[in-house]
């Protein structure tokens, strides 16, 4: 019947059918040994051109074992102290090629490449068939050995070209050139991604199984090597009728090529798939918030890493590069000392975080981003959002002195004080007032900087006009700060929340005599085969003249002088700051600085806005966070040589006057029934420093009990709070240390 079947004679039209059919097959058979025979021939030619010539030193082959390092070595500034190994949320922990299972092995080169020990490189065999296979325009695929493997995975990208084909062959030629079979074999078999952020036999012999890669038994070992291939495809959690297919798969090979009996083959068949969820990966090497930093900046939106997360995720986790950092250990060292010395224990969360920066090029020397990474990773210096309180008046004092203003004008000091601002619909609604025995009357801008006094510096606003204080911030990198703010008359006194780095770097740029450098966490990066692909220097931007930089010293070295900041002095060094205290007591600041460091200290409550109270204690920017500032700054700057502030050329500085206006007063009188003083007498004459006041000393100066702060005072008397409440929005809140609260204007004076 079958016979008589096959001699049944067919229709003309299916004989013409049927040999329409042999002539494409004849046609396709020759076309794919066209392009087999090609490919082979150019891989041979081009292994021979590359090992024959000058030109084989073209195609970099660094060595195998420093291919093989895992994550990224940060280091610090001195290119010496390791701060981290990167490595992302995989298992990784390489063996040595004697401590695989035999069997595990069997069971790879019988899936991936039986004749690894045999042929060179490549296998001219496997690339036709290859060949054969991809003529139908799907790509070059397959036919690969494992030296070829290797080198995609470790030297070149994915891609599916010829060109990148040759490279691939040219290499994997060399490989095996210049290293022994065994040497490839272990770094494969350590390099191989086997699903659940497993990479390498070892961890996957632990994410599977729970066992060393020693123990695996025949059905163990069948499974790992089918799942090289496609790892999720063949995962035995997620996909394990697949996986218990690959797996027969791969012991039929092993029959075939005669490692194992067909019995030993069924048997390991029978064998139930690991059925429990692999443990989850973790992500390890971070350590502190300057690491933390640095890899929030490199796998962030314009890191120098690649255009999508993945390629940066990839090049961060995976590529073995080195970053050396701006991270001073000695000055880490000392804020982490400063720090822990000056945050009293309290139950009720109060820390203080610290940024210090060199001036001269923005570059970052310490940072503590609260009270450590292993109990929280949110930075509070670069990450939170945070109402600044008197330490924003800066901004204020630089645009009246880019105005022609002088630090030696006068002003009107009276509290409290509803001020008229140009644009705004009406008057602040509540006062705004001056702590208690800080101003009255007419004082000079310097005094009204050194002892923090809210309505001089509202009026000299007023003047200044607000979309000026505004874009001075802007400019200094107060990214937080935008046009709208113009209309928020309390930002002046810091209703305005910030990043705490941001503060540090715009003190950072007087300290620089008026040149802004972004603040810099990362100095370079050098890839694995050594080559630099970023530096971070970058040129300064001159925001405001020397000149004007040297005035405003004049003013903010006052504060420390004998203003709100005298716990921050650091004896015959000359030292220039302002301390900030916002409304409630909820945060408190000292931005500090001298020519050659700019620091700036937070401390509150990350939880929430919570006044600070500490042991009975209320807490200003002048107790704990000046003598934090004093602890670490005489730290680091011990052994250096004084750098006296540049001096202002008197011919420069113009004559002092009464800051006020007939447009001021009338809206003040009309509607507050506002007396003005009467303008200062004389002309008050030119300083080139601060003066020395016969005021007393403020409340705020006063620092906690014990501490080791230049010019402290037993007790801590509170001295910056004040009253009222201001028209200034508050915060967005920037995670879990939002801003103020809507509404709150930072009332106090330090």
């Amino acid at each position: 019947m079958l016979a008589d079947d096959c001699n049944r004679s067919r229709p003309p039209g299916e004989l013409r059918q049927l040999y329409k059919l042999f002539r494409l097959i004849a046609l396709v058979a020759s076309a794919s040994a066209l392009i087999a025979g090609t490919i082979a021939a150019v891989a041979v030619v081009a292994s021979r051109t590359y090992h024959g010539s000058a030109s084989a030193t073209e195609i970099p082959l660094p060595p195998l074992t420093s291919q093989l390092q895992l994550g990224s070595t940060v280091y610090a500034a001195d290119h010496k102290t390791v701060l981290a190994v990167l490595r992302g949320p995989e298992l990784r922990e390489p063996v040595a090629l004697s401590a695989v299972s035999k069997e595990l092995v069997t069971a790879v080169l019988d899936t991936e490449d039986h004749g690894f020990y045999v042929h060179g490189g490549f296998d001219l065999r496997s690339i036709a068939r290859a060949a054969v296979h991809d003529v139908s325009g799907q790509g070059l695929q397959g036919g690969s050995t494992i030296a070829q493997q290797l080198v995609k995975q470790v030297y070149l990208t994915p891609s599916q070209t010829l060109n990148r084909k040759i490279r691939e062959v040219v290499l994997a030629d060399r490989l095996e050139r210049e290293y022994s079979r065994n040497a490839i074999l272990q770094a494969y078999l350590n390099t191989i991604y086997l699903g659940n952020g497993a990479y390498g036999i070892q961890a996957a012999a632990q994410t599977y199984f729970s066992e060393p890669a020693s123990s695996l038994d025949l059905a163990q070992s069948a499974l790992l090597a089918g799942m090289i291939q496609d790892p999720n495809g063949y995962d035995p959690i997620l996909n394990p009728a697949a996986a218990r297919i690959r797996r027969s798969e791969v012991l039929a090979r092993m029959v075939y090529y005669n490692d194992i009996t067909q019995a030993q083959a069924t048997a390991a068949n029978q064998v139930p798939l690991p059925g429990a969820s692999p443990p989850p990966a973790t992500q390890s090497g971070v350590t502190n918030y300057y690491v933390l930093q640095v890899k929030n900046e490199l796998l962030g939106p314009g890191s120098p890493l690649g255009a999508t997360y993945a390629e940066r995720y990839a090049a961060l986790f995976e590529s073995g590069l080195k970053i050396y950092t701006n991270m001073v250990p000695s000055a880490q060292a000392a804020a982490l000392s400063a720090v822990a010395a000056n945050t009293p224990a309290n139950s009720t969360g109060f820390e203080e975080g610290l940024a210090s920066i060199n001036p001269s090029n923005g570059a970052v020397e310490a940072l503590v981003g609260g009270s450590g990474a292993a109990a929280s990773q949110f930075n509070v210096m670069t990450q939170a959002q945070r109402q600044p309180g008197s330490g924003f008046k800066l901004f204020t004092l630089l645009a009246a002195l880019e105005q022609g203003y002088s630090v030696h004008d006068t002003v009107d000091s009276q509290s409290p004080c509803y001020i008229s601002f140009p644009g705004n619909n009406s008057l602040l609604k509540t006062p705004i007032n001056n702590d208690t025995g800080a101003g009255g009357g007419v004082i000079t801008v310097v005094d009204a900087t050194a002892n923090s006094v809210n309505c001089a510096y509202m009026r000299l606003a007023r003047q200044v006009g607000l979309a000026n204080v505004v874009s001075m911030a802007q400019r200094m990198g107060i990214s937080e700060v935008t046009a709208a703010d113009a209309f928020i008359p309390s930002m002046v006194i810091g209703a305005i929340a910030v990043h705490p780095i941001e503060m540090a770097d715009a003190y950072a740029t007087l300290a620089d005599n008026g040149v802004y450098h972004p603040p810099s966490f990362i100095s370079t990066i050098v890839d694995r085969s050594g080559a630099v692909i970023f530096k971070g220097d970058q040129p300064g931007k001159r925001i405001f003249s020397k000149q004007i930089a040297a005035e405003a010293d004049v003013a903010f070295r006052a504060v420390v002088q004998y203003g709100t900041g005298t716990g921050a002095a650091l004896g015959n060094r000359p030292v220039a700051g302002k301390t900030g205290t916002t409304s409630n007591n909820v945060d408190a600041w000292f931005n500090g600085f001298t020519p050659q460091l700019a620091t700036t200290v937070w401390m509150g409550a990350l939880k929430g806005e919570i006044p600070i109270i500490i042991n009975g204690l209320t807490v200003y920017g002048a107790n704990y966070p000046a003598s934090t500032w004093h602890d670490y700054s005489a730290a680091v700057l011990s052994g250096q040589p004084v750098e006296n502030f540049p001096t202002p050329d008197p011919s420069l500085v113009p004559a002092s006057v009464y800051v006020t206006s007939p447009a001021l007063v009338a809206a003040d009188v009309k509607d507050h029934n506002y007396v003005a003083p009467p303008p200062p007498p004389t002309t008050i004459p030119v300083a080139t420093t601060a003066p020395t006041s016969t005021a007393t000393t403020l409340p705020e100066t006063s620092v906690p009990t014990g501490s080791t702060g230049a010019g402290a005072t037993t007790g801590g008397a509170p001295g910056g709070g004040g009253t009222g409440a201001g028209t200034g929005a508050g915060a967005t809140p920037g995670g879990p240390a939002g801003g103020g609260p809507s509404g709150a204007a930072p009332q106090g004076n330090g």
